[in-house]
């Protein structure tokens, strides 16, 4: 239903669609992102437009809370089309053995990302699978 309310705004994207709470009492929250960012406006638009057509059909038994948002620096990525937003940016991954690595994504290949991880006395490019990351944030760098 989502994607019928952004075709006007090939730019952005869904990253993520939650329900959660019990009946009578939930929160359905839409995550959007775009391959120039997000504007309140934009949430604002999908919102009205979500919130109108669950009204009108029904979807959602008793009082519900909706919020769209951007998906924002602190959700971690979750598709190709954000990790190949976010190159040139600092990230921190975790593999689904633990390992954690950060370093700048230099490039995204089908379903492979490249870090360029850096020490004190080398830098070295590491080739990941995506699906192989249980997670991925970009780092905020304040310099």
């Amino acid at each position: 239903m989502v994607e019928r309310f952004i075709t006007d705004a090939p730019d952005l994207f869904i990253v993520k669609v939650i329900l959660k709470g019990n009946p009578g009492s939930q929160k359905l929250i839409i995550l959007l992102d775009g391959d120039q960012g997000v504007t309140i406006d934009q949430c604002s638009k999908v919102s009205r437009a979500v919130s109108a057509e669950l009204e009108e059909n029904d979807l959602i038994d008793g009082k519900y809370f909706l919020e769209v948002s951007s998906a924002g620096l602190d959700f971690p990525l979750q598709s190709l089309r954000q990790y190949k937003k976010n190159v040139g940016r600092s990230l921190k991954v975790t593999t689904f053995e633990g390992e954690e690595i950060e370093g700048k994504l230099k490039e995204v290949i089908d379903n492979r990302i490249t870090l360029e991880v850096s020490s004190k006395k080398t830098t070295e490019l590491k080739e990941i699978e995506i699906d192989k990351l249980s997670k991925s944030m970009v780092l905020v760098s304040f310099k």
